[in-house]
């Protein structure tokens, strides 16, 4: 009797299983927020569903979707059983005969040039045979007519075979160039990921039949935006002229269909837990320590771009000779601290050159070529493993600063979250997943600035402009990448990290020939003189600066006297009139304000006294 109410019970179950129905649902993408590094899309659905139990399939969803941050929303009173997401194995990837085609054809070439080379080497073979041949008749000698005939045969068998190495030697270069070819395409479409690999199915339960608009939001990978900045100045008394651009990239494997963009600061994948403090152990001090500190204080950042500006993720960045190296972020954004100054840096990545460069410290741009080996070998070990740089960034050329310049910015409404902001963009955008860029100027402004002019006529006799502004915070700036321009002229690229700025933004314009400086050494008090066992050296610089712009400015000189480190060098009779000097650096400043054409003099003095059997050197 227990058995058969057990078996009722199965069949009970069974019946009810068979009963759910099944839909598919065809989504349409709403809006997608892009974070710094991933997105959220939000897709939409409207399902006519019975009553009862149905498991509704949302499918041709991206490769690169999250798992754990899907959601799903309805706007009717149903119960929501369960979602499961699954990887759905038996969709078509969309370019794959595209794909297969270029392989074929890569390979096809391949056997082509294997052919070739085969070809090329039974010739040459024949060639050495046919020179080394050269012993005719041996002892008994050769009749005329019979000498005749064999050298007529080999002058024209060689021509013949030249003729067809070189013949196919071009066909070898022809070929090979097909090749490249095909595998630059077949790079260029790995990097749209356009195969759909997800599906949600959600089991939901009815009281009638009814038509349910669904909200489905879930986050993908290999997408994101960064900031970049074009910074324009006309004149040294007008405000900063500045354009803020949002570079959008992404390859989530489906493609964004005028949707609305919402570029968000925050980053879904940063760490949300605080750090704590561990145990601060204190000790003695031990200057020499601190002084080999102090020499590797340096640091140096940029941006890892390939040949079309594009930038390039995952680039290992290393100091040559030491462990110290770091890799590009998804934007090629990388940076190394504590190096010695004017280091060797080693540049590398997945199918590109490696690059060796000598850097000093500051920010830089330094492209990679793309590796020609590394081509053959997307066909040899498939073009899944290629490498996959993400583009993003913007190229200088003539061509691109001038579309810059004539760049508008959108209707953009700025939203203000608790720890993020939010960029809300009205203009409906189509975004292909190819990891192209498409820039948004989504703000231009005005910023007052302060501006002076910074010169060491000692070390470089050229004026550089600064300009600083107080109350950047009140700009909703975000760190990135700015292009300056002055006076109509580009001048090159910095980056602004704001998060170790303090109440001031300082930029850093370049060198203005409009402001003449230059140092000389005034003979006529300069000497050396020996006085018993010591020597006496006296030295006097003049520093003139003119200032032929048509606008007031102000520039700060700084030069210097030397500081002795032993006794037995004493520095005195130190000259410098009108400056600023710190004792303990030996650094001299000189603040000056300068009129249209208006020319100003300057000078520092010092004498060094030392030993007559000892050098120093003072230049």
């Amino acid at each position: 009797m227990r058995t058969s109410f057990f078996f009722l019970i199965i069949l009970a179950s069974v019946d009810s299983s068979a009963q759910d129905k099944k839909l598919t649902a065809e989504t349409i993408i709403q809006n997608v927020t892009i974070f710094s590094s991933g997105a959220r899309v939000e897709r939409s659905s409207a399902v006519t569903i019975p009553a009862g139990r149905t498991e509704i399939s949302f499918g041709d969803l991206s490769n690169q979707l999250e798992q754990q941050t899907v959601q799903l929303k309805a706007d009717a009173n149903i119960t929501l059983l369960s979602v499961q997401t699954v990887k759905d194995y038996l969709s078509v990837r969309k370019i794959e005969l595209e794909e297969k085609n270029l392989i074929d054809r890569a390979n096809d070439f391949k056997d082509k040039i294997d052919l070739d080379t085969r070809l090329l080497d039974v010739f040459k073979n024949e060639e050495t045979m046919l020179i080394k041949n050269q012993s005719i008749g041996g002892q008994m000698g050769i009749k005329a007519s019979d000498l005749k005939e064999s050298l007529d045969f080999q002058r024209q068998r060689l021509t013949e075979v030249y003729g067809k190495q070189q013949e196919i030697q071009k066909r070898l270069i022809a070929e090979q160039q097909e090749l490249q070819r095909a595998n630059l395409q077949l790079m260029e479409i790995s990097k749209k990921k356009d195969s759909v690999r997800y599906i949600v199915n959600a089991l939901v339960e009815s009281r009638e039949t009814r038509t349910v608009n669904f909200q489905l939001f879930y986050n993908v990978k290999d997408a994101g935006w960064f900031p970049t900045y074009d910074v324009r100045v006309n004149e040294v008394n007008a405000p900063l002229n500045v354009l803020m651009n949002a570079n959008v990239f992404q390859r989530s494997g489906e493609t964004w269909k005028n949707i609305s963009l919402l570029l968000s600061t925050g980053n879904p994948n940063d760490n949300a837990t605080p750090s704590l403090l561990q145990p601060w152990m204190l000790g003695f001090y031990d200057p020499s320590v601190s002084l080999r500190g102090q020499a590797n204080n340096s640091s140096i950042s940029g941006r890892i771009t390939d040949n079309k500006n594009q930038p390039v993720a995952g680039a290992t960045v290393s100091v040559k000779g030491s462990k110290a190296g770091t890799t590009s972020d998804d934007n090629g954004f990388f940076k190394l601290q504590n190096i010695p100054g004017y280091s060797s840096i080693i540049v590398s990545g997945i199918g590109y050159e490696q690059r060796e460069i000598i850097v000093k410290p500051g920010y830089l741009t330094i492209p990679l070529e793309a590796s020609t080996t590394s081509l053959t070998d997307v066909v040899v070990v498939g073009y899944s493993a290629a490498p996959e740089s993400r583009a993003s960034g913007l190229g200088i050329s003539d061509k691109s600063m001038k579309k810059r310049e004539d760049m508008q910015t959108v209707s953009v409404i700025t939203q203000f979250q608790p720890t993020t902001m939010i960029y809300r963009i009205d203009d409906k955008y189509t975004l292909e997943t190819d990891g192209k860029t498409t820039t948004i100027g989504i703000k231009q402004f005005e910023m007052p600035a302060l501006y002076d002019y910074y010169a060491t006529p000692k070390i470089e006799p050229t004026a550089f402009l600064t300009a600083k502004v107080v109350n950047w915070q009140d700009y909703e700036l975000q760190s990135g990448e700015v292009s300056l321009y002055f006076e109509g002229s580009y001048l090159g690229k910095t980056y602004i990290d704001l998060t170790s700025i303090a109440d001031t933004l300082s930029l850093s314009l370049g060198k203005d020939n409009g402001i003449k400086v230059s140092r000389k050494l005034v003979k006529q008090y300069s000497s050396s003189k020996f006085i018993g066992s010591s020597r006496t050296e006296t030295k006097e610089y003049e520093i003139i600066v003119r200032n032929t712009k048509r606008v007031p400015v102000n520039i700060r000189i700084a030069d210097q006297y030397p500081v002795s480190t032993v006794k037995e060098i004493n520095v005195d009779d130190i000259k410098a009139p009108d400056a600023q000097i710190d004792k303990e650096t030996g650094i001299v400043t000189w603040t000056i304000a300068l009129q249209p054409g208006q020319e100003r003099k300057s000078g520092i003095g010092y004498s060094v006294k030392y030993p007559k059997d000892r050098r120093v050197v003072l230049e």
